[in-house]
């Protein structure tokens, strides 16, 4: 605001008149170039990790922090793993200029829906009937629709899993229907079980995430995080050298493929090599941590 009045100062000595007309920093345009936007992971960012049906939450630094970035004018954005109908009401109240979910299949600005893909439904029909053939139990997560597909590997945390999904928003279905498709989704198999074949075959149509030694998430070629992060700063007009990721597990990698400025939280040990920045664990004080440092805060 300062510059502001400076600025009409200088065109009123001048005798000139004129209009200055001001963009929002919080819709596409022209913007501030010391403007920085940060990208968030959820689960073990800004929500603590915890196991399936315990109580998880949001340090109050965290908030604080993510609030105090927006007030200077920077954007902040979720991007998360999580289908849009995951990402809880008590997430969203922190304040976000927009989230990027599914991994990057689906991106909000505001309430507007910019960019939205779903696997063709042959692709989709091919991944049930492999999960099946090789004893794959799936999660195929869609925007606000989530099937979970149990396939002889049987343990009873993903039925608590599948139970905190539906409780934190989707609908989720036991088979598929007429409209079965997805945006991306997770595969769980016994560790004896190596799953070669079936990469073999998921690897022609997705990005393929070894989580651990049973678990693997798969995302539509041509998505993914870090895409995503690269299609929010266009919208912006940003170079991407303003912006910022932060995450704590292996498939926030691809966030940091896509920024200079990656920072791994202190609890996320496995990705702490892959980063620029290692801030301080979730539950101290880390997210607050970060933005002080690289003074977004």
């Amino acid at each position: 605001m300062n510059e502001l009045l400076k600025m009409l100062k200088l065109c009123e000595f001048h005798g000139i008149m004129t209009v200055l007309y001001m963009v929002s920093t919080q819709k596409r345009g022209e913007i501030g170039c010391m403007q920085k936007i940060v990208f968030f992971d959820v689960d073990g960012t800004i929500v603590t990790d915890a196991a399936v049906g315990e109580g998880k939450f949001i340090p109050e630094s965290c908030k604080s922090a993510i609030r105090k970035a927006r007030e200077k004018g920077n954007l902040c954005f979720i991007n998360s793993g999580r289908p849009y109908a995951n990402v809880e009401k008590y997430i969203l109240d922190i304040g976000f200029d927009g989230v990027v979910s599914g991994c990057g299949t689906n991106i909000h600005v505001g309430d507007r829906d910019i960019y939205h893909v779903s696997v063709e439904p042959s692709v989709a029909n091919l991944c049930y009937d492999l999960c099946k053939r090789f004893n794959i139990t799936a999660f195929f997560e869609g925007r606000d629709k989530t099937y979970y597909i149990e396939n002889g590997y049987k343990v009873a945390w993903l039925e608590e899993f599948a139970a905190d999904i539906e409780k934190q928003g989707s609908i989720v279905l036991k088979e598929k229907d007429e409209s079965f498709t997805f945006d991306k989704f997770c595969a769980f198999h016994a560790p004896e079980n190596d799953a070669a074949e079936f990469l073999k075959v998921m690897e022609e149509h997705f990005s393929v995430i070894i989580r651990d030694e049973t678990f693997i998430e798969l995302v539509p070629k041509g998505c993914g995080k870090g895409l995503a992060i690269k299609k929010v700063c266009e919208y912006y007009n940003l170079p991407v050298e303003q912006s910022y990721a932060i995450g704590d597990s292996v498939n926030d990698l691809d966030m940091f493929y896509a920024t200079p400025n990656s920072i791994a939280m202190g609890n996320g040990k496995a990705i702490h090599s892959y980063a620029a920045f290692v801030t301080k664990d979730i539950t101290d004080d880390g997210i607050e941590f970060a933005l002080k440092h690289f003074e977004i805060i």
